[in-house]
């Protein structure tokens, strides 16, 4: 076996992890991302950039790419019935600034342009995949072996950072463990080309038999979730998806401008599955959580690849402050590795408090957007136009989807959201 030193060595090629190496890039440290496939995948996910997660990728210098390229600025999401009736939404634009609006792009350009950011000092090796942690005597995480195209190679690394998914094999082997568990649902995804305009906006429509979410891609396209029961679509496949699909149109009028395309796109198709839950620590000596190692949420929170970014970006700022105030990353004082795990311990005190608020609300947003049961389909409808009603109430909730931080609802917003208290400007607002 052949030896290779780094300073990161990030596990795990998605946004996340390459947003990490990119961040760490500029800090001239070491780093080595290592992904096991050996080409990017199409997957029908992660095309929405929130605000926080916008501002970020400036600061790397990979947004401009993603606006030359045709992506997609929507500055509402919405809500709306299966015939197209507003219930409500969030609006950004309120939020001022540079960065009042999402971004809608597809996963592998986000992916390109966010590698292309990455500096010198940074080394992306695909078809490499983890094998081992390698410890040194005390038992702290000194390395990984790593396997590609038929060989072994050990790596040492004064830090490991698991950016390798919800299935993390960087989390297993450090012992770290898990909660997840799945919704009882899953997503069936359709990649649409030459879809009518769709206007700056992504909208939900909310059906009795669940979500139907619709987002406005570049190049005249559009991607389409469908929510089915778990276990559900084996016998739609088996029947024919085009005959189910013309259903799902039926069943929401809103989508019938869209119906010959969709149906183009049927052999197309992907399944996604949904889960929540979290690592019970984001830190152990030698090694660090991101994004899906870390944390899974909903898909149709917007939450996923914001929250892997915004994980990347603190635990570079932690990173960065620990050198400034360890001695350097070039061996002076305790040496990188203890800078390395200062900076860990350090973004898992900052990050675990964020990752619950943001694993709570996701979960409640999926919950109002996905439920079927006549009850509570009403109370979920009730609840969205409250919240839509009220601008303040928009406001916060807007603000602590786009990642720019946490505002607590106060005991009046929370009347205001029971009715228990009337706003006297309470109106649906037109988005």
């Amino acid at each position: 076996m052949s030896r290779s030193d780094y300073d990161v060595v990030v596990c795990g090629g998605g946004v996340g992890g390459l947003t990490l190496a990119a961040a760490l890039g500029r800090l001239s440290l070491r780093v080595l991302v290592l992904e096991k496939h050996p080409r990017p995948v199409e997957v029908y996910k992660g095309e929405l950039l929130q605000p926080r997660s916008l501002e970020i990728l400036a600061e790397l210098g990979a947004l401009d790419a993603l606006r030359r390229t045709d992506g997609v600025r929507a500055h509402v999401l919405e809500c709306r019935t299966a015939d197209g009736e507003l219930i409500g939404g969030l609006d950004y634009r309120p939020l001022g600034g540079s960065f009042n609006h999402v971004l809608l792009h597809d996963y592998r350009a986000i992916l390109a342009a966010v590698g292309a950011a990455a500096g010198p000092s940074v080394e992306i090796r695909e078809g490499a995949r983890v094998e081992e942690l390698l410890r040194d005597r005390a038992g702290r995480v000194a390395g990984v072996r790593v396997r590609s195209r038929r060989q072994t190679e050990e790596v040492a690394a004064g830090l490991i950072v698991g950016a390798d998914g919800r299935l993390s094999v960087v989390r297993r082997l450090a012992g770290i463990k898990a909660v997840t568990a799945p919704y009882p649902h899953r997503l069936v995804a359709f990649d649409v080309e030459g879809a009518p305009p769709l206007g700056p906006r992504v909208t939900a429509y909310l059906t009795p038999t669940g979500l139907r979410a619709l987002y406005p891609l570049p190049n005249g396209r559009a991607r389409l979730y469908v929510q089915v029961a778990s276990g559900a679509f084996g016998p739609i496949r088996r029947a024919g998806v085009e005959r189910w699909l013309a259903g799902v149109v039926r069943s929401t009028p809103a989508l019938r401008p869209l119906e010959e395309r969709l149906l183009a796109s049927a052999a197309r198709v992907q399944l996604l599955s949904a889960w929540r839950g979290s690592a019970r620590a984001l830190a152990a000596p030698g090694v660090a959580l991101i994004g899906d190692a870390a944390h899974s949420v909903h898909p149709m929170a917007g939450q996923g690849m914001n929250s892997a970014i915004a994980d990347a970006w603190l635990l570079h700022e932690a990173i960065r402050e620990s050198i400034a105030g360890g001695g350097g990353a070039d061996g002076d004082g305790d040496g990188f590795p203890g800078v390395a795990d200062r900076a860990a311990r350090e973004y898992e005190a900052r990050r675990l408090p964020e990752v619950e608020y943001v694993l709570r609300l996701s979960h409640h947003v999926a919950l109002l957007f996905t439920a079927t049961a006549p009850l509570q389909r009403g109370l979920a409808r009730w609840m969205l136009r409250r919240n839509g009603m009220n601008r303040r109430l928009q406001f916060i909730l807007t603000y602590n989807m786009s990642g720019f931080g946490v505002r607590r609802f106060t005991r009046r917003d929370r009347l205001y959201q029971l009715g228990l208290l009337r706003d006297p400007n309470a109106r649906l607002q037109v988005l």
